[in-house]
């Protein structure tokens, strides 16, 4: 069905979610018959070299973190035996206006719900907001002096023992480049789920986030449909019945101990992660080219 019947239907959401999403299981039965194919080199762009691994599927963030849509993502990688690759972009901006990052920085721990159904969810600022708004994330620092990527990415192998800095990889080199031409970036990234990875991602068919959906990322999912006959990769992040909640950017409220908060304002126990032993020491993880991310 082409898109214009697609758009025509934008309030039927099953409809548009089978155009965009692919069911986990068929999709990891295309990767690998795509990888297979005599004539797969045809989709070989610029991919960045990290990719060049069988059963890859993507997670596009700024920073890897362990809230709830990741667990999410590790354990459906877990169960049908992918490689997760967190492809991250640590150069991009801090935004407090951004929900995404305002997440990063103001982190919401949920413990359950309570006894008149509401979501019990405590928070906890762990960055200056004005000191950080306007640079890269990379510059940033919570309120102990820590490097604000490598808290959560430190987080995130200390919750998965499975995962490791190989997991992880900054692609921001990768994505300026293509964020340069108009539409570039859209583009590039959805050529790379041709026969290269699986992503793990939730086009939002509601609220704020509908417009990005139907006027930016499913123009460019159709082009790449009409020139190359088959459909980018992608597999709902989210739970239909959670489609663009909050909870995603919560985390388990055992995590709550670990944040780093202004021990001078906040006279609380005192968490153990200062001595936390980095598992991202020595390791590089910057992509090599071959030749936003805000969501995509």
């Amino acid at each position: 069905m082409p898109l214009s019947d697609y758009l025509e239907q934008q309030h039927d959401h099953d409809a548009l979610r089978q155009y965009i999403y692919t069911p986990i299981e068929e999709a990891i039965q295309l990767l690998d018959a795509r990888q297979k194919q005599k004539h797969s080199e045809l989709f070989d762009f610029d991919v960045p070299e990290v990719l060049y691994r069988p059963r890859t599927a993507i997670m596009l963030r700024q920073v890897a973190t362990p809230n709830f849509e990741m667990r999410r993502v590790v354990a459906l990688c877990d169960k049908h035996q992918l490689s997760l690759l967190i492809l991250t972009f640590q150069e991009d901006k801090f935004s407090a206006d951004n929900d995404c990052k305002h997440a990063l920085g103001r982190m919401g721990f949920f413990g359950g719900i309570g006894r008149h159904g509401g979501q019990k969810i405590r928070y906890s600022t762990i960055i200056n907001f004005n000191e950080c708004n306007g640079r890269p994330l990379s510059e940033c620092q919570t309120l102990r002096g820590q490097s604000l990527v490598k808290f959560h990415h430190n987080l995130l192998l200390q919750e998965f023992p499975q995962l490791s800095a190989d997991n992880i990889a900054d692609n921001s080199d990768w994505i300026i480049r293509h964020s340069s031409k108009t539409a570039g970036l859209y583009l590039a990234n959805l050529k790379l789920l041709l026969k290269h990875a699986i992503l793990f991602e939730t086009f939002v068919l509601s609220g704020s986030e509908m417009d990005f959906t139907l006027t930016k990322f499913l123009p460019a999912f159709q082009k790449i449909v009409d020139t190359f006959g088959i459909k980018p990769l992608i597999v709902c992040s989210d739970t239909p019945d959670r489609e663009g909640d909050e909870y995603w950017q919560l985390y388990p409220d055992h995590l709550h101990e670990f944040a780093p908060y202004d021990r001078r304002k906040t006279p609380r126990y005192e968490a153990p992660f200062d001595s936390f032993i980095s598992a991202m020491a020595g390791c590089s993880n910057k992509t090599k080219p071959v030749n936003k991310i805000n969501r995509l």
